[in-house]
């Protein structure tokens, strides 16, 4: 199958076959350490009945480098759809794993904290992510990003509401979800609305529809 190239003319990871009607496109989970990286493909695979969770081995303090979840979605809209999604840890040692999946991401699930003590460390990653995706010509990679706030079932003065959170960390308007990603709640609902994104860039309609 061909591989997509993106609107900055870089070739991304993406698998398309419009005779098939197949789209095999690679996701990257991205946030601040203990957000709610892994929880998230946890929930995902528990309730995604062609999830095939594969995990790498865990690192020191119990964080793994790297978390791996491949997803058959089966048909959406037209498309028989297959996704790799990547979770990566967000300490500074791994930066050069995370610029090479940041790169390549055809999408972007950024889950953010809720809690109001991690602000600061929220905007820190979206900072560090605007300068992976920023080429050589100093123009930032445009890729499509949903954001899950993880952690909204804490105690309301703990938290920050997603109303508040999309003012601080997404004011271009994308898609968001708040969720409580230990119980499960909002991890599908992110996904999907990262999958009608991928799909809406990379997807073209069949001939003379």
């Amino acid at each position: 199958m061909p591989r997509c190239v993106n609107s900055s003319g870089r070739a991304s990871v993406a698998r398309l076959d419009d005779a098939a009607r197949r789209l095999h496109a690679t996701l990257l989970v991205v946030g601040p350490r203990r957000a709610g990286k892994s929880a998230l493909l946890r929930a995902l695979r528990d309730r995604l009945p062609r999830a095939e969770p594969t995990d790498t081995a865990g690192a020191p303090l119990g964080e793994p480098l790297l978390d791996w979840l491949p997803l058959d979605l089966g048909t959406v809209g037209e498309w028989q759809v297959r996704l790799d999604l990547y979770a990566i840890a967000g300490t500074p040692d791994h930066e050069a794993t995370r610029r090479l999946l940041v790169g390549d991401a055809d999408g972007l699930l950024i889950v953010a904290d809720s809690q109001a003590v991690r602000l600061d460390d929220n905007q820190a990653l979206l900072g560090a992510l605007t300068e992976l995706l920023t080429g050589a010509d100093g123009e930032p990679r445009d890729v499509p990003r949903v954001f899950c706030y993880a952690k909204q079932d804490l105690p309301s003065e703990l938290v920050v509401t997603p109303e508040a959170l999309d003012r601080a960390l997404n004011p271009a308007g994308a898609p968001s979800v708040g969720a409580d990603l230990l119980r499960g709640r909002g991890a599908v609902d992110a996904l999907h609305a990262l999958v009608r994104l991928v799909l809406r860039r990379h997807a073209r309609p069949p001939a003379g529809s």
